[in-house]
């Protein structure tokens, strides 16, 4: 006789999620942007793939300055957002607007997040699209 346990099913369900969750990709650590004293500009480099889809910076701005972010790069299906602290939604989004340079006055001493993106599907398998990241504060 085969006797079936709900509480036996919900346990192997439950386990068969958690086992997918420890599988889902790790996000990546953004990188601070740094600048050299007595230079406004700072410039990072970067390059995006169909498995790397994204990039993200941090970069500090002092109340009362400005913030000038630059994207270059030979494709032009990549794209950059700006993301003020605890917030999800952008002040830019490039795919949207078709811009490669975006400007803001801080209103406080704040750090950004400056999200560097493509379209995975806009990208072939095996190609790299490398960039330059321009960020100034002056």
């Amino acid at each position: 006789m085969n006797i079936k346990h709900p509480s036996l099913h919900a346990l192997l369900a439950l386990a068969l999620c958690a086992g997918s969750m420890t599988l889902a990709p790790q996000s990546h650590a953004a990188d601070a942007i740094a600048f050299t004293p007595g230079s406004p500009w700072a410039q990072a480099v970067g390059q995006i793939s169909k498995t790397d889809d994204y990039h993200e910076y941090t970069v500090h701005a002092v109340a009362g300055k400005t913030l000038k972010v630059n994207l270059i790069s030979r494709n032009p299906n990549l794209y950059f957002r700006v993301l003020p602290p605890n917030s999800h939604k952008p002040l830019i989004d490039t795919m949207s607007s078709g811009e490669t340079s975006w400007s803001t006055q801080a209103s406080a001493d704040t750090d950004y997040t400056v999200h560097v993106y493509a379209d995975p599907s806009t990208l072939p398998s095996n190609e790299v699209s490398k960039f330059a990241l321009q960020v100034g504060v002056f």
